[in-house]
């Protein structure tokens, strides 16, 4: 059987309860420390407890030591946050501070929704609960590998996560 280690940077925790992880305190970071990864397939799933509930997917960044600000930094973040929010970059299915999705398509607070996160070289998809939100291609290159975590958010909200998949995808060639 493998040993899966996830770490904690930065302030709060993760709970882990019959496979549901749950953010608590922070602005932390919950960061699968094994192994990196470049270009991949990220499936999940999220549930909301309150509408304006905080937290992302972070993805492609460098070992962050205690420090959950550089996976802000140096990698990308998958927001899962208000739909409502002024800066539509804070919109769930946003690639922070990026790129906005395009639509909504969370579910309301309370019900599970699905994502898929897809980096591939400079290109990113996010779906959500099966519909394609957020395409982007990075102009500056800014990462082209790293790890996966997920953020706690100190907002006094409740974001829970569960399901967590990983699949490599073969390298491909740039244009």
């Amino acid at each position: 059987e493998d040993v899966i280690t996830w770490k904690q940077a930065g302030p709060g925790k993760f709970t882990l309860e019959d496979g549901v992880a749950t953010g608590e305190g922070g602005m932390g970071l919950w960061w699968f420390s094994d192994r990196g990864y470049t270009n991949f397939v990220l499936r999940g799933e999220f549930l909301q407890e309150q509408e304006a509930a905080d937290s992302g997917i972070f993805i492609r960044f460098p070992d962050p030591g205690n420090d959950p600000w550089d996976a802000i930094k140096r990698g990308h973040e998958i927001e899962l946050g208000e739909p409502k929010a002024g800066n539509p970059t804070w919109h769930t299915g946003a690639i922070y501070p990026f790129q906005a999705p395009a639509f909504n398509a969370s579910k309301p607070p309370g019900q599970w929704n699905e994502y898929e996160i897809i980096p591939r070289n400079q290109n990113y998809s996010v779906r959500l609960n099966g519909k394609l939100v957020t395409p982007w291609t990075d102009p500056t290159a800014r990462t082209a590998g790293g790890y996966v975590g997920l953020q706690n958010y100190d907002d006094k909200k409740t974001v829970r996560h569960r399901n967590l998949r990983i699949k490599e995808l073969r390298p491909t060639s740039s244009p």
